[in-house]
């Protein structure tokens, strides 16, 4: 998977929250959220394909 487009969001907002940086708090959602993750469509963000239900960043595979 590539990153979580939603928790890099989200971190960005928690960065003002005490957080030294976006990718600190990005870390620490990820652990928060470990047992209960985003959807695809959320990690996939604006890369979500709502026709093909697919990250279009995830490697293509077996397409012909």
């Amino acid at each position: 998977m590539s990153s979580c487009e939603k928790c890099w969001a989200d971190a960005y907002s928690k960065m003002y929250g005490g957080y030294k940086n976006q990718s600190e708090a990005y870390k620490a959602l990820l652990a928060e959220r470990k047992d209960n993750p985003c959807t695809p469509k959320e990690q996939a963000g604006q890369w979500w394909d709502e026709k093909r239900q697919v990250d279009t960043r995830a490697p293509k595979q077996n397409e012909t």
